[in-house]
Order: C-alpha cells, then sequence, then structure tokens
C-alpha cells in the first residue's frame, strides 16, 4: 500500500483502534504501520503505533515513531508526554538530553514543558499519586517484613483508590513477588516503569527483581539508567557493581563499587561488593585485605563470610572456605543454601569427620532438611563415598522439589530456537563473514553444562598468549537486542548485518575494558551453541569449541547439581534433559548445515583418554603452536568461577566416564526418552 484516500484512511485507522481497544495488538499493529507506510507524516497513527511498541516492550521503535510525530505534530502536549516515557524506558541518556533542549523550544503549554521537566529531573522526590505518607509507609513495612499477604492487600487497595501511580504499582508488583507469582510481578514492574520510568526506585526494585531471576542483562541496564538519575546514590552503584560481576564485567563492576565505597564510605555492603569485584577481578590481596577487615569488626557477617568462602573456594584454598561457611551457618542457621555451596567445592571421603558435622547440623535444622540443596549436597557427600544405592533418592527428592517450583517450558524453548534460526537464515552468515572486518578473535568454548567446559578452557587458558575469562556473559551482551525477546520477522537482512557487526564492536568494547592486556580471550559460556553462525559473523576471526559427551553421562551430571538456580530449569525432569539433548544435536546439525565447518567438536571422552592428542588439535584448530604447560592447568593460582571449581585444580582424570553405568536402573526412564527423541546411545 502506497497511498490511501482519506476514506479509506480512516477505514483503516478505526479498524487498527478498534483491535488496540480489543487486546489484538499484532493486528493493531500490523494496522497503523500500513497506515505509516502509506503516509508518513501521519502523527497520530505513529503516536497509537509508539503505545503498542511500548506495550511490547519496544522503546527503541516507539522513540523512533515518535521523534518522526513530533516533527509532523509538534504542537501535540501527548506526543511529547509519550515521547518523555519512551525515552525514559530506553534509558539512552544522549537521546534524553537531546529531548530536554528539544523541548525548552517546543510550541506546547509552559505547564507541559515544566510537568515533563520536572519527571525527568535528578534526584526528584518519589511521587505517591495522592496517596499519603502513612499509607505509603505501612506499604513498606509489610514488604521490609516480607508479609506477602498483607501486602497485596495494601497495594491493591491504594492502587485502586490512585490507579495509575508508578510507587504504588511497583509496591504491587513487589507484593506479587513475595508470594511467588513471579509472571505478574514482571508484568507489573514493566507497568510500573513504562507509568513513570524517572522514578529510580521503581528501577531499582525491579533491577533487584531481575537478578533473582538471574536476568543480569536487563538487570544491568536499568540500573545504569538509575545510576545517570541519581549518581549520588551509592547503593545503586553496589547494586550495579553486584549485577556487572554477574556478567563477567569485573573491571566495570570494580570501578562501580570504588564509586560506591567513596560515597558511603562506612557501608558494610559497598565494602563486600568491592571486594567481590576485586576477588574476580584477580586482585585477590585487596579482596582479602577488605574481606578480613570486614569480618574483623564484625561488620556485614555473615554475608562477608560466605562471600569470603566463594573467593577462597575460586582460588582453590578448600580448607578456608570450609571454615567460613561453617561459620557463617553457626551465625545464621536459616543460610540453607550454604550446604550445597559448601559440599560442592569440597571432596569427601569415608570417615571425613565433617560429613558427621554437616549431618548433624541438618538434622538440627528443618530448613535444611526441607532444602532441595541440601538433597544435592547430600548425594554428592554419599557419591563421593561410593554409597551408590543412596544417591538417587535425594536426587528424586531434590529435583522433583525443584521440577514443581519452576517446571521447564519447552514451548518457550522452542520459540526462542525458531526466533534465532529465522534470523539466521534471513541473510547470509557466511558471506558477512569474509567481510566483517571486526578484528577481534577470541575462543569459543560451549556445549552443554556438564560436558567439559571448564576442562577444555582451562587447557586453552593455560597457553602462554592466550587469557581465560571464564563463564563471561559479554556475548549474550552484545547480542541480546538481536536475539533477546524480539520478533524475527521484524528484522530485515540489512538490519540482521548491521546488528551482528555491532555485536562484534560490542563484545571488543567489553573485552577491552575488561581484559585490555590479554593477547586472545578465551570465552566459557555453556548454551553459545545456539549461536555458532551469529557469533562468526560477528567475530570472523574468532573460533567455536563444541563439547560433546556421552548423552548419558552428560545428562546425569546435570541431574546432580542444581542448576535451577541458574535458569536451566530441564534439569529437573529426566524427559526434558533427553529432549534438551535433542535439540542441542539439531543445533550443531542447523549449523553445519548452514556453516560448514564452523566449529569444531571435541569429544569429553576422547579428550580424557589421549589429552595430548586432542589437545594438539585442539590448539591447531585454534591457530595456537603447542606447548607442554597447557596440560598442566591444575597448577595454575587463576581463580574459577564454575560449578567445576575443585576438578579444575586436579590434573586431567577418567573416573567420570561411564558413571551412568552405576545408575542404569534409575536412569532408565532417561534412556527411553533419548531413543524417542532419535539420540544415539554409544555402545
Amino acid at each position: 500500500m502506497t497511498s490511501m484516500n482519506k476514506q479509506a484512511l480512516d477505514q483503516a485507522f478505526k479498524r487498527a483502534a478498534a483491535a488496540h481497544k480489543a487486546g489484538k495488538l499484532a493486528e493493531a499493529k500490523a494496522g497503523f504501520e500500513r497506515i505509516v507506510k502509506a503516509v508518513p507524516n501521519m502523527a497520530q497513527a505513529r503516536f497509537q503505533l509508539a503505545r503498542i511498541l511500548l506495550d511490547a516492550n519496544d522503546p527503541q521503535g516507539a522513540a523512533k515513531h515518535l521523534s518522526a510525530a513530533r516533527k509532523s505534530a509538534p504542537k501535540q502536549p501527548p506526543v511529547w508526554q509519550l515521547s518523555a516515557i519512551a525515552l525514559g524506558v530506553l534509558g539512552d541518556a544522549v537521546k534524553i538530553e537531546r529531548f530536554k533542549s528539544e523541548l525548552k523550544t517546543a510550541p506546547i503549554p509552559a505547564t507541559v514543558k515544566a510537568e515533563l521537566t520536572a519527571k525527568m529531573a535528578i534526584n526528584r522526590p518519589p511521587e505517591f499519586g495522592g496517596a499519603s505518607k502513612a499509607d505509603m509507609d505501612a506499604l513498606i513495612r509489610a514488604l521490609v517484613n516480607r508479609d506477602g499477604d498483607m501486602a497485596l492487600t495494601l497495594a491493591t487497595a491504594l492502587d485502586r483508590k490512585h490507579p495509575g501511580t508508578a510507587l504504588i504499582i511497583n509496591g504491587l508488583a513487589s507484593a506479587h513477588d513475595l508470594l511467588g507469582d513471579t509472571v505478574s510481578a514482571d508484568l507489573l514492574f514493566r507497568r510500573a516503569i513504562l507509568r513513570d520510568p524517572f522514578a529510580v526506585s521503581v528501577r531499582a526494585n525491579y533491577a533487584r527483581f531481575l537478578n533473582e531471576q538471574k536476568q543480569y542483562l536487563p538487570a544491568e541496564q536499568h540500573l545504569q539508567r538509575a545510576t545517570q538519575l541519581q549518581p549520588e546514590n551509592g547503593k545503586l552503584f553496589a547494586l550495579l557493581a553486584d549485577t556487572l560481576c554477574e556478567t563477567s564485567k569485573t573491571q566495570q563492576a570494580e570501578d562501580a563499587a570504588h564509586k560506591a565505597v567513596k560515597l558511603l564510605p562506612q557501608d558494610a555492603y559497598c565494602q563486600m561488593i568491592l571486594a567481590r569485584a576485586c576477588s574476580l577481578n584477580g586482585k585477590t590481596k585487596e579482596a582479602e585485605a577488605l574481606f578480613d577487615d570486614l569480618i574483623a569488626h564484625d561488620r556485614g557477617l555473615p554475608h562477608a563470610l560466605v562471600l569470603r568462602a566463594g573467593h577462597y573456594q575460586q582460588v582453590g584454598a578448600f580448607a578456608a572456605s570450609v571454615a567460613d561457611f561453617i561459620r557463617a551457618i553457626d551465625i545464621d542457621p536459616t543460610l540453607t543454601d550454604l550446604y550445597y555451596q559448601l559440599v560442592m567445592g569440597t571432596k569427601f571421603t569415608a570417615g571425613d569427620p565433617l560429613i558427621t558435622e554437616i549431618e548433624d547440623r541438618i538434622a538440627r535444622s528443618p530448613a535444611a532438611a526441607q532444602d532441595p540443596g541440601t538433597s544435592y549436597a547430600m548425594a554428592k557427600i554419599h557419591e563421593d563415598t561410593k554409597q551408590y544405592d543412596k544417591v538417587f533418592t535425594y536426587l528424586r527428592s531434590a529435583n522433583d522439589a525443584l521440577a514443581a517450583q519452576t517446571p521447564w517450558n519447552h514451548d518457550e524453548y522452542n520459540r526462542l530456537e525458531d526466533h534465532i534460526k529465522t534470523i539466521a537464515t534471513s541473510t547470509d552468515l557466511r558471506a558477512l563473514g569474509t567481510t566483517n572486518r571486526n578484528p577481534v578473535d577470541p575462543i569459543f568454548v560451549t556445549g552443554l553444562p556438564r560436558s567439559g567446559t571448564t576442562l577444555t578452557e582451562q587447557i586453552i587458558g593455560a597457553h602462554s598468549t592466550t587469557t581465560g575469562v571464564g563463564e563471561a556473559f559479554w556475548s549474550r551482551a552484545a547480542l541480546h537486542p538481536l536475539i533477546a525477546n524480539g520478533e524475527s520477522g521484524k528484522w530485515s537482512a540489512a538490519q540482521i548485518n548491521t546488528a551482528l557487526i555491532a555485536a562484534g564492536q560490542a563484545y571488543q568494547a567489553m573485552s577491552d575494558e575488561e581484559a585490555p592486556n590479554a593477547l586472545r580471550i578465551v570465552d566459557k559460556v555453556v548454551g553459545n551453541h545456539e549461536h555458532i553462525g551469529l557469533l562468526g559473523a560477528a567475530m570472523p576471526k574468532s573460533r567455536v569449541v563444541v563439547m560433546k559427551r556421552d548423552p548419558r553421562d552428560n545428562l546425569l551430571s546435570i541431574y546432580k547439581n542444581r542448576f535451577n538456580a541458574h535458569g536451566l530449569h530441564y534439569n529437573t525432569d529426566l524427559r526434558a534433559l533427553a529432549y534438551y539433548y535433542s535439540r542441542f544435536l539439531r543445533w550443531l546439525e542447523f549449523w553445519q548445515e548452514l556453516w560448514p565447518d564452523s566449529f569444531h567438536v571435541l569429544d569429553y571422552d576422547e579428550l580424557t583418554a589421549d589429552p595430548e592428542g586432542q589437545a594438539r588439535k585442539l590448539l591447531d584448530y585454534c591457530d595456537l603452536p603447542w606447548e607442554d604447560g597447557v596440560l598442566d592447568f591444575h597448577k595454575s593460582d587463576n581463580s574459577v568461577r564454575t560449578l567445576s571449581v575443585y576438578q579444575v585444580r586436579q590434573p586431567i582424570y577418567r573416573s567420570s566416564v561411564r558413571s551412568w553405568e552405576r545408575y542404569a536402573d534409575d536412569l532408565a526412564p532417561l534412556f527411553d526418552a533419548l531413543r524417542e527423541f532419535g539420540v544415539p546411545l554409544p555402545d
């Protein structure tokens, strides 16, 4: 449709508006898009389209249409008001400042200008929307006391009385979160930000929620915006630093933590986060000095002990780690999660007195006994001590409990798979990979969890010319704009190419900042097998190593560990595990067909049977000359952040090969499901 007469235009607008009112957003969006294409200067259509895009979590698209609308209809206050909201949600400081400058000369009433200027002001007071301070204080008390039912009652009543108030909606979201309704909580947090994207407390609360859900990248984005709005808020910088630690942006984390401590020099939380950032950034002495000072003066306990225990695990000081975990449990017995952390970093032998101590402590703590993490811990203890007949009793208990809490949604996974594959086939990735001039050349190690990715990363990272960065989120962050929550159909080939080039540049910027002295980075992220072709197109000089392991051993090892805490919900069900493995194989087939020889497959069993032979092939693929020292990775004093924290301090071993045989009867449903999904089982 290239043009419309007035009658057709009116009819098309009415149809699109009716679809929007009826909640048929896709139909409404398509209708307004057709109108905008036919009549680009129709501000009303762009305005309505922007509203839909904001509801669909596309503030960038909304801001684009609103910018055009302001040019076509500069005297319309609603266009300016919605523009402020869209830019606030987007959080682009440069665009916001341009908008503020544009606002000064806008031909709209002075009252509207003043209203928008006040909303976008730094350090503005919270807006209660007519609610009394006493009512808001009552809601806050209920939330602080974690009384979800009371908080929900109070927030619901306030929302009815004062509808559309961001802080009240934020309280309603927090109440739903306390009651375990994370889906409603997420929707309400988004709604609160749409109502007032410049309300810092709303963004901070949403970021905390996202961190709890392990959605670190969007949490980081919200906190970056929050610190721009309140640059003197030390607690915000500390929360940002903590989030950046989770995405392996350790230098940025340390910088943010230093800002937090400078703003709040006596605050224990800020100092703890600085210590954590220093630890992850390889500054062991600085981290331990900070931890020691906090603990010596009884500040920030028991959390300072927990963080120091994690630090000791990462540097291989396991005895010291155990002592800190035990002390933290003594201070606060409700920290039942610590039993899991303690056990996963310890190798037990029969008769170890620590086993008796752990069992006695769990027996005295009903909360610990009911924690799924405790069951995982007991399963590991029994496996370490070769009491194999007891292991699956604990594993089933742990996984069944977690599966009931957070079942895996394979339909959602299939939608994501379809989205990425649509993007990948919408352009010629191989052609882009030959013309893209991004110089960054990381070595990506990926595959399923527990497939040997850490072992392989440590081997390559022991080379004199490489630097291992562990489980970095840099590639996920770089590709995020393209693959996250998007509609693959809206991307043209040109847009995909541009986005992939930008992804490579973003990755290089992150690696330059976080590892400025590295000649070549080794980046291990499980799940990157889904992005092989995208990584190759974005960074043509990169190499991708995919670990493969006997599915029976691989999936058993996943089932034995609490990956639910990392968002891998498929691990709690044997059938779901089999399905996921079949999809893993399908991904490799897809990329091999689309871009032959774009990755190197390394078999874990072959690596452990012939370490030198396989390591030579591995280094050759990575364009690295052979060095004998790569097989002595276990002697390194580098910090390690992974569930394999104990194993990587040991030489290469084969004790886990064919470990599934110990549990063949218990794993029969897994074997049946693997056969059903077409996964070949080795002899």
